[in-house]
């Protein structure tokens, strides 16, 4: 009886130990609690759901630079407006394309422990999953996952690389578009 209430106790601790013990970052988007399939995505003008936000941080802007990427806020994970075309472009792409199929990568910068970031990661990534196939793509085509803050591609020293790491990269891994490579740090980009 004592040899179980030990082992018991010790696997009980076990757990406790592993168990993050950082506070919850402030600021968090109010749906983080959500499962993640009812996250934001960009939805039609003329439906009556559209949750597209305004840009009010300092989001990159990928449309700007060819970037296949959509950035994100810190702690969002909603698409931003201004990466609709960048959305449809892929979207577009993939539907007539049946052949091509997309790995779409959700990362943070380094603020918060690696649970939440590879949690933050994969609601980014699944948001644009989502979108994607909202917009034409077929499910199948797209897969979603997080790399959290494990594989930033530019330093977290500054304010400047933290926003660069918050993003969702849509990587080709069959029947890439003309034109689509990855910059030195490895960020996708369509040069048209």
């Amino acid at each position: 009886m004592n040899k179980k209430l030990l082992c018991v106790s010790v696997l009980s601790l076990g757990l406790f130990a592993c168990s993050s013990n950082q506070a919850p970052i402030s600021g968090v988007n109010s749906q983080a609690n959500n499962p993640v399939d009812t996250a934001p995505v960009i939805t039609n003008n003329n439906s009556s759901d559209v949750d597209v936000h305004t840009n009010n941080n300092n989001n990159i802007n990928a449309n700007s630079d060819g970037g296949n990427a959509v950035y994100f806020d810190f702690n969002k994970y909603d698409i931003d407006s201004q990466y609709e075309a960048v959305v449809n472009y892929n979207a577009n792409y993939l539907a007539g394309k049946p052949g091509a199929h997309v790995k779409v990568a959700g990362n943070t910068d380094d603020i918060g422990s690696v649970e939440y970031n590879l949690a933050l990661g994969q609601r980014r990534a699944d948001a644009v999953k989502r979108a994607l196939v909202a917009k034409g793509a077929s499910a199948a085509q797209v897969e979603a996952i997080s790399n959290g803050k494990l594989m930033a591609k530019f330093s977290n020293d500054s304010d400047d690389g933290r926003a660069k790491n918050r993003r969702a990269d849509i990587l080709y891994s069959k029947q890439a578009p003309a034109g689509y490579t990855t910059t030195a740090n490895g960020v996708p980009v369509i040069n048209q």
